[in-house]
């Protein structure tokens, strides 16, 4: 399956893409040398910017992206990519979330030694968002590998040496915290009423806001964890992708052909939601999507070159690889060219498929005028 049969739209930032951004209306793509640029979802290239290095993450609020690059903590006008303003860390700028009750932004920076190959510092940014205005700072040896938000504060899943949840108030003060095992965090996510953090062992913490127990613990170390309807989706270090239920037992698991990238969830197929795993290949790299109850397989794509980031919404799917190219897949058309891929395996020249409320009779004049416009769309006209 080539993925650009199945695309809504594909385009080029330019150079390698290290962060993806899906809002109602825009995708926002950032590179690895610092390009960022605003696409709206019916195609039209709105505006791109040139910022100082890499784009790790972004987050959007109220006509502004926040994001880091590089040293610096950015606010960028999302009307037009102007810069309001931006303010500079220390060494790497990692994670950065809104903290919309107090108009704050929280961001995470991390000081990495080369000679010895470790973290040596990591910092904790408190930053009012309309000026840029730094509020605080607090530093610490571990570097967080996951950073959220709980009742102002910061909650930050730590690792090595110390590990734990360290939470910092509005004023600065720090209370580390215990998790369900001593190990290493290396990922988290936000549940519904708690949150999840993987660690090196393979172990899974949970964290109610004021004590942690241990889930369950995996054979090989967690590299991404992600939230289902009724449970976890883990991706471990050997390659193999796990649904958990909440109370940790497996419903399903799935061995990829190669290191996992990401692993997220995403839009809604034949009632079912979805899970996206991007993996490495030694020559390239793939994306299966699969149902996020079952584990079953809705379809695979290979590409020549590894994947680097991908963005969901209950909409869109937005996957990028290292040339440069960006996919953005749409929920409706999805499930459709996956409905004629299935039914042209038994039939050649006419083809029933779902449309927008009837289930319409596709002929193949129909499905050429619908090619057509598919290839205005690839081409930005």
């Amino acid at each position: 399956m080539q993925i650009e049969d199945y695309a809504w739209m594909v385009r080029d930032l330019g150079e390698r893409p290290s962060s993806l951004h899906l809002t109602d209306e825009h995708l926002y793509a950032g590179g690895w040398d610092g390009r960022l640029t605003c696409w709206h979802v019916d195609g039209e290239q709105r505006w791109t910017v040139q910022l100082p290095d890499r784009i790790q993450e972004m987050a959007h609020r109220d006509g502004a992206i926040f994001l880091t690059s590089g040293l610096f903590v950015m606010r960028v006008n999302s009307a037009d990519g102007s810069v309001d303003w931006q303010v500079m860390t220390e060494g790497s700028a990692d994670s950065i979330i809104f903290d919309s009750g107090n108009d704050h932004i929280l961001v995470t920076s991390s000081v990495y030694d080369i000679e010895y190959g470790d973290f040596m510092e990591s910092a904790c940014w408190r930053i009012e968002s309309t000026s840029g205005e730094i509020l605080n700072v607090q530093r610490f040896s571990e570097r967080p590998w996951h950073l959220s938000l709980q009742d102002g504060k910061f909650r930050l899943g730590l690792g090595r040496p110390r590990g734990g949840l360290l939470l910092v108030s509005e004023n600065g003060e720090m209370e580390w915290n215990e998790l369900g095992d001593e190990s290493p965090v290396t990922c988290g996510v936000d549940g519904r009423s708690s949150q999840m953090y993987g660690h090196a062992n393979g172990s899974i913490s949970r964290w109610n806001g004021t004590t942690a127990n241990l889930i369950t613990t995996r054979e090989h170390p967690v590299e991404t964890i992600a939230c289902t309807s009724d449970g976890l989706l883990l991706g471990l270090e050997n390659g193999i992708v796990e649904a958990l239920t909440e109370a940790g037992e497996e419903s399903w698991s799935r061995q990829l052909e190669g290191p996992i990238i990401d692993a997220v969830v995403g839009m809604t197929i034949s009632g079912s939601t979805t899970a996206w795993l991007q993996y490495r290949l030694a020559m390239g790299g793939g994306l299966a999507v699969c149902n996020a109850l079952d584990g079953s397989e809705i379809a695979e794509f290979k590409f020549n070159c590894s994947p680097t980031a991908i963005a969901t919404s209950e909409q869109f799917s937005a996957v990028a690889t290292e040339n440069g190219d960006i996919f953005l897949i749409e929920v409706e058309l999805f499930q459709r060219r996956l409905s004629v891929a299935v039914d042209g395996e038994k039939s050649g020249e006419e083809t029933e498929a779902e449309s927008e409320g009837a289930g319409d009779l596709i002929t193949v004049g129909e499905k050429r005028r619908e090619m057509m416009a598919k290839l205005r769309r690839l081409r930005g006209e």
